[in-house]
């Protein structure tokens, strides 16, 4: 039994590191070309909206009665436009995104610098400040020079994000023999 365990722990470690890899070239072609990058993040978040309001809409007409069952059906078709129109126009999309997220950085960023100010967090408070300074840094940059940033900054966003995961799963899979024998 044992010997099957450390055969199926070999091959996700395989797996894994197939996956990491993986993970690390499109994070370095991501950062190669982030325009390409923000629009095909725009399409795939636009076939998400699109999927996510069909389920939503299935869903709601199989609930038999109910208040929010209306409210459920507005709400899916929204998600169903708002994907279509990404989809159709990802460079309009981008600047959307590219203002989410400029919004949520800089709400991040509020958020840490209040949290800052809270003696229960004790000696990391100066963590979140400096965490909550930088989003709020990052989030203004984004918001006050919107249309210069929309070009590249959701495609290096999410190269980072893919070079750094793909690192990390491939670090866990090599580490994965030690920590098991």
């Amino acid at each position: 039994m044992t010997e099957t365990v450390q055969s199926v722990g070999r091959g996700l470690r395989m797996v894994s590191a197939f996956y990491g890899i993986l993970m690390i070239i499109c994070g370095m072609v991501a950062l190669a070309a982030p325009v390409v990058a923000t629009l095909a993040t725009t399409v795939v978040v636009g076939i998400a909206l699109i999927a996510g309001g069909a389920v939503g809409l299935f869903a709601s007409f199989q609930e038999r009665s109910g208040n929010g069952r209306w409210l459920n059906v507005l709400w899916s078709l929204l998600a169903i436009g708002l994907g279509i129109w990404m989809v159709a126009q990802p460079g309009v999309g981008a600047v959307s995104l590219t203002l989410l997220l400029g919004a949520v950085l800089a709400a991040r960023g509020v958020t840490g610098l209040i949290l800052a100010f809270d003696s229960s967090f004790g000696s990391s408070r100066i963590w979140l400040g400096i965490g909550g300074l930088l989003s709020l840094i990052l989030g203004g940059m984004v918001l006050f020079n919107l249309m210069e940033m929309v070009g590249g900054t959701i495609g290096i966003f999410v190269g980072v994000d893919f070079l750094i995961t793909g690192i990390t799963i491939l670090l866990a899979s090599m580490m994965g023999p030690r920590a098991t024998t």
